[in-house]
């Protein structure tokens, strides 16, 4: 998930305007043209073909971002599957108990 808010400082007293759910979406590089800013990127979302676009502050914070953005879903997925793969265990042994 990624919270967006409307300026930094609203992350402590605001809540965000945003909520974003990184899934089914393909992060690209935007040229800086497009949105008038450098360091930019877009979230493309397959299913609904909406698109957000970010820059962020600088070339090393974009690299950040794009790699965070790109890697999460993976993670998820992953620990989607080591969840499923140990209640299917659990039940195993619950199975073999009775």
């Amino acid at each position: 998930m990624l919270l967006v808010y409307n300026k930094q400082e609203d992350e402590t007293s605001e809540p965000p305007f945003l909520l974003l759910i990184i899934e089914d979406c393909f992060i690209e590089l935007c040229d800086e043209n497009r949105i008038g800013k450098d360091f930019s990127f877009v979230i493309n979302f397959k299913s609904t073909g909406r698109s957000f676009y970010l820059a962020a502050d600088n070339f090393k914070s974009l690299g950040q971002w794009v790699s965070l953005l790109t890697i999460t879903p993976i993670d998820y997925i992953n620990l989607s599957k080591q969840s499923f793969l140990e209640q299917i265990e659990q039940q195993h042994k619950k199975v073999e108990k009775d």
